[in-house]
């Protein structure tokens, strides 16, 4: 019987330091610019250990990243980004968002983000991201509530 309890905390061991290896390989990708590994990467470690909570605000700022590059080639391509600047926000239904929604999800998510509260190496990058975004949503609200 002590050599399956013994066993079960070598898994749980090793299981951990899986996670925190994976923790690292996400940020390493990151820095070589190889966002969608690091979200994948991010994404494991949490598999492996939900406990470690950082890496959820990790991943939350290589997914903002992501939709960063992703809204630059909808500007390239003179396509419509509006659904992407929502999701920057993590706004998943956009048909119907006020200020008042917009201003919540930017404050969630710029708590994830803010360089003092993450220590990715993502973090400011998507801190100006998201920062940019809620500028041009409250502008473009601004404009249609004018209109309307």
């Amino acid at each position: 019987m002590a050599d399956f309890r013994l066993q079960g905390f070598c898994q749980s061991q090793f299981t951990k330091i899986a996670a925190e290896k994976a923790k690292v390989a996400a940020e390493e990708y990151f820095k070589l610019g190889n966002i969608d590994r690091a979200i994948q990467q991010g994404f494991a470690a949490l598999d492996l250990n939900p406990e470690l909570r950082i890496v959820q605000k990790y991943v939350a700022a290589y997914l903002i990243h992501k939709f960063g590059s992703m809204l630059k080639l909808c500007k390239e391509m003179n396509m419509d980004d509006t659904k992407v600047l929502y999701s920057i926000l993590f706004i998943e239904d956009c048909s119907s968002v006020d200020a008042a929604t917009i201003k919540k999800h930017y404050k969630e998510v710029v708590l994830l983000v803010h360089p003092d509260k993450n220590d990715s190496v993502a973090a400011e990058g998507a801190f100006k991201i998201v920062h940019q975004t809620w500028e041009i949503l409250l502008s473009d609200h601004n404009k249609r509530r004018r209109k309307a």
